[in-house]
Order: structure tokens, then sequence, then C-alpha cells
């Protein structure tokens, strides 16, 4: 699928700004404020909002995140839990994952603590140890410990959080497979605009934040969960929204009632908020019209412009490879950072420096002139 022309108008950027960090929050766009004014509107009459509306918007951005998570951007909303964070559903894998002493955990060096820390916590709590791979070669890393480890998880994200270095996901996730080594996916810096193919690679969950490349606001993460493991683990939280009464808000003091179907039972509390479902619905709306195959080849071609441009005055060696379509990290010789962060403000280029690499995140309100800026000022700092 092509993009519209006029792809750019559909962000609220103002003239002249560069942002690149897309990796951190989402630019707005247009279809997100303006589902934004009407929920924040309709919150001034409470009593016109019935518990009916808020469900059917729960599960209509349930399914619309199940998308994203299949190659072919098909439906599978039992599949998925929507819960507030990346630290809630990899502490409901973790805090229930069957890990004895002397077990290996995988994981890739520097990972985000909301992936790294709930499992630093099980592998003190049982014995285990955690295995760091470095992530300058990552990809090569996992294979080695998939075919020398024998690690009880992998723990792998798409795009590394600091530096954009993409892992060659399908590769290790196939050979996991192979091994019958499970996985557990973070996806927040690849959901929406890299492929994502769960029926393939099939984890046991995959998750990922709505604030950065859905498009949408702090608050949502969508959480799949594999049909084996539904039944599994116990959920993080215990609350009505995950269960399912007989009768509607009858639960008796001496049973519980049963867990909702599929990966709903997961859900987290104060989910259905009329302004967060509003703004994460509209984000995907957005994604799922341009579709991420799209998404990706527009912000790698833009990427690969830049590179080149850097490689015809001989600084290509700047570039951190492997890199992500989407993601780039630029790493300048030790005594031109501070001359490439001075040329950023000038140029009114933002984005985020982690350990003196610049992270490059556009989306899709950057064009040619606005990255060929952005070259321009990384070369007036050479």
């Amino acid at each position: 699928m092509s993009l519209p022309s006029d792809v750019r108008d559909a962000f609220l950027i103002p003239e002249g700004a560069i942002y690149l960090d897309t990796a951190s929050n989402a630019p707005r766009t247009r279809r997100v404020d303006a589902a934004l004014r009407r929920a924040w509107d309709e919150q001034a009459a409470p009593w016109r909002l019935s518990f009916a509306d808020w469900e059917a918007d729960v599960e209509h951005l349930r399914t619309q995140a199940s998308q994203l998570f299949r190659i072919d951007l098909s439906p599978d909303p039992d599949a998925v839990a929507i819960v507030p964070s990346i630290a809630h559903a990899m502490s409901t894998v973790a805090s229930g994952w069957p890990l004895q002493a002397d077990d290996v955990v995988g994981i890739v060096d520097g990972e985000f603590p909301s992936a790294l820390l709930p499992w630093q916590a099980r592998c003190i709590a049982t014995g285990a140890r955690l295995h760091a791979v470095p992530r300058d070669n990552a990809t090569q890393g996992f294979l080695d410990l998939i075919e020398l480890g024998s690690p009880s998880v992998l723990v792998l994200s798409n795009s590394h959080w600091r530096d954009g270095r993409l892992l060659d996901l399908d590769r290790v996730a196939m050979a996991a497979k192979a091994r019958g080594v499970p996985v557990v996916l973070d996806l927040s810096q690849s959901l929406g605009v890299l492929p994502c193919d769960v029926e393939r690679w099939t984890p046991a969950f995959a998750m990922s934040v709505g604030y950065k490349w859905w498009l949408g606001h702090k608050g949502h993460c969508a959480f799949w969960v594999s049909p084996e493991w539904r039944e599994r683990l116990v959920p993080l939280e215990q609350h009505w929204q995950g269960r399912s009464p007989a009768q509607a808000w009858r639960f008796d003091s001496e049973h519980a009632p049963p867990y909702r179907t599929g990966a709903r039972r997961f859900d987290g509390g104060e989910i259905a908020d009329p302004l967060r479902l509003a703004i994460a619905s509209a984000g995907l709306d957005d994604v799922l019209a341009w579709t991420p195959r799209a998404i990706s080849t527009r912000l790698g071609a833009l990427l690969e412009r830049l590179k080149q441009r850097l490689a015809d005055v001989g600084i290509a060696s700047w570039c951190v490879e492997p890199s992500s379509p989407h993601l780039l990290g630029l790493a300048p010789a030790h005594d031109r950072v501070d001359a490439v962060r001075a040329s950023f403000a000038a140029a009114g280029v933002v984005c985020i420096e982690r350990d003196r690499v610049f992270r490059l995140a556009p989306h899709l309100h950057i064009d040619e002139a606005d990255i060929d800026r952005v070259a321009d000022a990384i070369i007036a700092a050479r």
C-alpha cells in the first residue's frame, strides 16, 4: 500500500520543527487530537457514558491492537490483554514463569529496565541466572546461546531502545522455535512500524506500549498471550474487569467468579478510561490505515538518504549498524559530540542523546527536506 501524498499534514507539527523522538513519545496526529477533544468534552456529562459504551471501547481497542501482532493485520482480540505498561506485562510473565535454580534467562545487554528488572527479581528469587548477550552482535549472541546455553527463556526486542540497533528477530525466533526455547517479546520500539508475525515465531508472550510507534499516549500497553499460556499464569492484579460473574456486579464472598475468556483475564485495572481509550484507538486508526509495512518503507528510505549523505563526506562510521529502518543511532567521534549537540540545537533538531549516541527516530511528519536539514547539521559538526 502506498501512503497518501499529504500524510505529513496528518500531524500537528509546527513549521520548522524537526522532531526525531518518536521512540520516546509519538508526535500527535490530527485524528488523535480530535478524538481527545471529543472524549474530553464527553466527560463533562459522565451520566451519559454507560458501562456498555466503555466495554465496547475496550473491545474495539483490543481488536485494533491485536492486528499489529499478525503479518496480515487480521484481528484476534482473544489473544490480547490491555494493561497499563510493559512493567505490568513483563512482571506478570516473569513472576509466574517456572524458573528453577541454575536456569538461564537470555536477554540483551542494556535492555530497558521495565523488561530487565522483573527478570532480575525472578532470578534472585529462584536462583536462576540472567545471561546478557552483547548488543553489538546480539543476533549471533542469541543464536550461540540457543545452540550452546540451553536457555529456559529468551527475552527479545526487535530494535534496541538506546541506539536503534536491529536484531534479526525472525532468525533468532525461528532458531529458538526449532530448539523448543520459549521467547518473550518486548516490541515497544517496533510494533506499529516493523512487521510482526506471532503465527510464524510462536512466542509465549509479546507486548508493546502505545505511546511510541502506534501513535497513542501513556497508560495503555497491548499484551499478547499465546493460547497455551493463557491459563498457566495468575494475573498480576485481581479486579472486576478480569472476571466473568454469573450476574453483573455480583461477587460472592466465598467463591470468586471465573476469569474472562482468552487473554482478557490479564487486563489491567482502570483500563476503561475514556480519554486513554480514545487516544489509543485514534492512533491505531492512523497506523492501520497507513500499514506498518508502508510506514517502515518510508522511514527506511529517509534514514537511508541520511546515511548516504554522511557516507558522501566520509562519516558513515558514525551510524550505528545494523540499524532499524525507523531508528538510527548516531555515534560521532568523541571529540565531535559537543559540536553535533550544538549543531542540532541551532538547526531545531530534537532527539534523545544517550551515552554520547544520538537516537534519530522520525515518523511520517518528516520529509526529505527535513532529513536533509538533519544531514546538514551533522555534516557541519564533523
